[in-house]
């Protein structure tokens, strides 16, 4: 075996597995988003393509050094003026050079075609948060069930009740949502939907806590549809439209402020 041949190859192969994980991290949601629904993909959660991200990149830094050292020779020719004469840059290294510097300069100046990219994650994340729904603040999960009960303005024994009466085994209320998530094999979104009081979920008001699960179940009761932010407001769209008819504006979440039309299919 060729240990030249054996570090290249080392090298693609990471380098084709770091760019699996990097597609992924750029799509996956916010971390306040996944932490509180327990998002997967291929059965691994946020935290889990991080890890393996972290050590790909170390993997491939390993990966590059031997390549480098094996191919030392040929990359000093590369960066070299071909006429030998000087150590003056080649004009590939140079080009190299500016388009790096360029990327990294541009990134935090926000220049196109970076800002592009950014902006197309900034989208890609809202719109995860919008599909699977945000917690009330930050990192709620890892609140106990007390802490989290007092922070809500609601109390405690009525939550306990609410979860005992949803089928959910609540060991103490100093325990954290997301051991208590764990233990009822739910996430911390079911249970917060659970302890929630049914008034409270069925008059929340746009753009409140409680809007982005109303919001889910809302679309399931109405079929071939699909959300779209207006403004500040979230309104229903046909899929097979293509234009701004047949919106259905969300200024309240009551399923009774909704109809549709016989004529046009289109709600309105």
């Amino acid at each position: 075996m060729k240990l030249r041949r054996i570090a290249s190859l080392f090298l693609l192969v990471s380098t084709l597995f770091l760019l699996t994980t990097s597609l992924v991290l750029y799509v996956v949601p916010q971390g306040r988003v996944a932490y509180w629904t327990h998002w997967r993909l291929w059965g691994f959660t946020k935290t889990d393509w991080t890890n393996l991200h972290i050590n790909l990149g170390l993997l491939m830094l390993v990966a590059a050094g031997l390549h480098v050292y094996y191919n030392w020779r040929a990359i000093v020719s590369y960066l070299t003026h071909r006429s030998r004469r000087s150590r003056i840059l080649s004009g590939d290294f140079i080009t190299a050079l500016v388009l790096t510097a360029f990327v990294v300069v541009g990134t935090p100046l926000g220049l196109p075609p970076m800002r592009w990219v950014l902006n197309l994650n900034e989208s890609v994340k809202d719109a995860a948060s919008q599909r699977y729904g945000e917690p009330p603040y930050g990192h709620a999960e890892l609140s106990t069930l007390e802490t989290f009960a007092r922070r809500m303005e609601l109390d405690l024994s009525a939550v306990m009740e609410r979860l005992s009466a949803a089928g959910f085994v609540v060991s103490s209320s100093q325990a954290t949502l997301e051991d208590l998530a764990a233990a009822n094999r739910v996430t911390p979104q079911a249970l917060y939907n659970a302890m929630a009081p049914p008034s409270e979920k069925a008059e929340a008001p746009p753009g409140s806590r409680l809007q982005a699960q109303a919001r889910r179940s809302w679309r399931i009761s109405v079929p071939n549809t699909t959300w779209m932010s207006i403004g500040s407001s979230p309104c229903l769209l046909p899929r097979d439209s293509r234009s701004t008819r047949g919106r259905l504006c969300a200024t309240s979440l009551r399923t009774k402020d909704c109809h549709q039309t016989k004529s046009t299919n289109e709600y309105v």
